[in-house]
């Protein structure tokens, strides 16, 4: 079942209720690694997460249509979730829980680290990232881990973005929502692209936001 929730400029931002929601708790994995010395290796500290350690918190039954531009449910839709960061840090890592909902072969998620304000949305591309593997196809959800091949640091007090968006004309993926966060900026639009020239941004803060996780 579909909800629309309809914003301004006659945009849809579109989102799928897979099931009753539900909220994902996983538990199991390694926090640390014990190194030959004796010590814990640490993953490095989180930035950003509205899906708890190692985004492992979110909701399995609801996520936003990130789709191409020939898909027969949100055709072009493109989202970012915006985090503001405290204090200068490098980027290692993004995190986000990804599905492929229509199993159309050839899906790939392309995501960005994109400058921008909370108030004023996206701008500017910082860097593109990738991620190693597949994104399987629907039930199955997988928490995609994004790299950037360039060194990114983030300024201090300045608002960055992590978009998604889909490349592939008939694919639709989706991004899970996160169990609670109505806060974080959160902004969309349907031209398919994160980082073209003259793109229409739609405020959609205080709906549910994508879950993610910046390290």
């Amino acid at each position: 079942m579909l909800r629309n929730c309809f914003l301004g400029l006659g945009l849809a931002l579109l989102v799928v209720s897979l099931a009753a929601a539900q909220e994902n708790y996983v538990n199991h994995g390694v926090a640390g690694v014990r190194g030959l010395n004796g010590h814990a290796v640490l993953p490095p500290a989180a930035i950003f997460t509205n899906c708890g350690t190692n985004c492992t918190s979110y909701d399995t039954g609801d996520g936003y249509y990130v789709a191409g531009t020939a898909a027969a449910d949100g055709p072009g839709q493109t989202l970012a979730i915006g985090f503001t960061i405290k204090k200068a840090a490098k980027f290692t890592f993004a995190l986000s829980p990804n599905t492929n909902y229509t199993s159309v072969k050839g899906g790939k998620i392309s995501a960005y680290l994109l400058n921008g304000t909370a108030t004023g949305g996206p701008t500017t591309e910082v860097s593109k990232l990738a991620y190693k593997g597949t994104i399987p196809d629907y039930p199955t959800i997988k928490v995609v881990k994004y790299t950037s091949s360039k060194a990114v640091t983030f300024k201090a007090k300045k608002t960055y973005f992590l978009c998604e968006t889909e490349p592939t004309s008939d694919v639709v993926m989706l991004w899970m929502l996160s169990n609670s966060d109505t806060t974080s900026p959160f902004w969309f639009q349907d031209s398919n692209s994160c980082t073209a020239k003259g793109l229409t941004w739609v405020n959609a803060t205080g709906d549910t936001a994508p879950a993610a996780q910046i390290n």
